[in-house]
């Protein structure tokens, strides 16, 4: 009886408790989880939260721990090569049965799933399985990488040292013959005492971009271009930004996320200069946006749709190329230009036929404009993109 008054109590002061955070983050809140074994002490392991990943379940996790909610609770599921699971309402007084048993009244959390990996020592919010928005108190530690995880369960932070308590815990011996809820609880009952320690305000550094090499040109737009850039040992999520617009103010084709270093941009267009840009999340902050890099993709063969009546359309062709642009179904006496992208008049010269092998060896690489002056006075234009 005397234990059910106590939950009742607990249940109480839960329901009638708004839980939140006592400050506003400035970067990853720090947290010191001290464990015992049997009433005796076991070790300690340090986590961090990502509040710029899962702000609700930081700000859940934090009000739990401002009011000592964790203190005596349990690590009452231990599955070597997956997690140690924990924080349950009833493993802090209730039947060991029901340890890994959430109460109705306490605060449910809603989903916050992202690209963020089950990688090893990452955390993530335990819930019922039929219900992503479920997560109350219980949190996990992966003791593996279990990326079969990823984007159905909250990952919410991850352990910044002291892993070997953590693999000390999961590898617990366990009771034999277990109680039918859970066939993984310690034999001898784990209990966590966890104390806010701080905050891990860093700032991630500018990524630097790697792939495609800057001003690359010739990019077959039918595939999926990987972009790519140098991983930071603090990185949780990768942006990606790819535009048609130097200054990404419009025009956007992608932003996306990722949790790796890299990332498979699918092209829209042919014969097109795509701009593109990186930064990092490390939970807390995001870094400074990358330098900008530019790539053109080629285009099979570049010409007119139409010409005036009777004629067929102007093409160019290989283009890109690395030296010699074929140019057919010229006018005889058409005026060829050739100009940089700054404007600066590179070549002129008239030609007698209606084809033409424009020669760029002595070129560089990269984009320019053509502009052919027609005879009867108008003008076409194209982008040659020398490989």
């Amino acid at each position: 009886m005397k234990t059910l008054r106590l939950l009742s109590l607990i249940c109480f002061v839960l329901s009638t408790t708004k839980l939140d955070a006592q400050n506003p983050f400035t970067g990853k809140p720090m947290y010191n989880v001290y464990t015992t074994r049997g009433g005796q002490a076991l070790g300690s392991f340090t986590i961090e939260l990502f509040p710029n990943i899962a702000p609700l379940h930081c700000k859940n996790f934090d009000s739990l721990v401002t009011a000592h909610f964790y203190d005596s609770t349990a690590f009452h599921r231990c599955i070597p090569g997956f997690v140690i699971q924990g924080g349950g309402f009833y493993s802090k007084n209730g039947p060991m049965n029901m340890w890994g048993q959430n109460d109705p009244s306490q605060t449910n959390v809603p989903a916050e799933f992202s690209v963020a990996q089950h990688k090893r020592g990452a955390i993530n919010a335990a819930r019922l399985a039929n219900n992503i928005n479920s997560a109350t108190s219980q949190w996990c530690v992966m003791t593996a990488n279990n990326f079969f995880l990823d984007g159905n369960y909250t990952v919410y932070g991850r352990v910044l040292k002291g892993m070997n308590w953590v693999d000390t815990i999961v590898n617990t011996p366990k009771l034999q013959p277990p109680p039918s809820t859970y066939s993984s609880m310690p034999l001898q009952k784990i209990e966590m005492f966890i104390t806010a320690i701080g905050s891990n305000d860093s700032i991630p550094q500018k990524l630097q971009l790697v792939a495609p090499a800057n001003h690359t040109v010739g990019i077959d737009s039918n595939i999926n271009l990987q972009l790519k850039w140098n991983a930071v040992s603090d990185g949780i999520i990768y942006q990606v930004l790819v535009s048609r617009d130097s200054t990404f103010n419009s025009d956007t084709l992608q932003l996306s996320q990722s949790a790796n270093a890299y990332f498979y941009c699918a092209q829209r267009k042919g014969n097109t200069r795509y701009f593109w840009r990186a930064r990092v999340n490390n939970g807390g902050h995001y870094s400074p946006w990358s330098d900008t890099w530019d790539f053109h993709t080629k285009g099979e063969t570049t010409g007119l749709n139409q010409q005036s009546s009777g004629h067929t359309a102007i093409t160019v062709f290989p283009n890109p190329s690395n030296a010699y642009f074929k140019i057919e179904n010229l006018t005889e006496g058409s005026r060829i230009e050739l100009y940089s992208l700054k404007g600066e008049l590179l070549l002129s010269q008239k030609v007698s036929s209606k084809e033409h092998l424009l020669n760029l060896s002595d070129k560089s690489k990269g984009v320019y404009l053509l502009r052919i002056n027609l005879p009867e006075g108008t003008d076409k234009e194209f982008q040659l993109v020398k490989e």
